[in-house]
């Protein structure tokens, strides 16, 4: 199954593709009118056959998932309700490019989520997938049922929030066998 997805990314030389989102941004000036002019959305790069922009409009349009979670952060426990679309029908349409040749290529690959402060976190690509852990890892639209500026990275059954990329920007795809 083929998905459209509006915009590009790029893939580097180490086989990491990077996918990163266009939404608005809180300083003032230049900044305000270049994220104006970009549709919100989440690029993925890296090791993907050819990058894209997943629009706020084309992340809605993937099967809703709701998680309720709970999570330790530097504010105390939190609690919240999350709506989003799961990050392995997000990836699924995109050709990811493994080694072919390698036992088990997908469990060579990690996702760094990257968002509007330049926080990053890292997912495996065995947490999400299928046939693997099964994670439901959510980039969620809404937060208790207020809608989210940018989207977030969801990890349910994490303890601390730290895997919780807020303002997400970017997917990098990574191939983590690759020197």
């Amino acid at each position: 199954m083929g998905v459209a997805l509006v915009g590009s990314a790029c893939a580097s030389d180490d086989g990491v593709v990077v996918v990163s989102a266009a939404g608005p941004v809180s300083s003032a000036g230049v900044a305000q009118e270049a994220a104006a002019e970009q549709p919100a959305g989440v690029r993925v790069v890296g090791a993907v056959k050819e990058p894209v922009t997943v629009t706020a409009e084309r992340l809605r349009s993937f099967p809703a998932q709701t998680q309720a979670v709970e999570f330790d952060s530097s504010k105390g426990r939190q609690s919240h309700v999350y709506e989003g679309a799961a990050l392995v029908d997000v990836l699924s349409g995109l050709d990811v490019v493994t080694d072919g040749s390698a036992k088990n290529p997908a469990l060579r690959l990690a996702v760094l989520a990257t968002g509007s402060d330049g926080y990053r976190a890292a997912v495996s690509w065995g947490e999400f997938a299928p046939e693997f852990a099964a994670t439901p890892i959510l980039l969620a639209y809404t937060e208790d049922g207020r809608p989210l500026e940018q989207p977030r990275l969801v990890v349910p059954g994490d303890g601390k929030g730290g895997r919780y990329v807020g303002g997400l920007t970017e997917l990098r795809v990574v191939d983590l066998g690759v020197n």
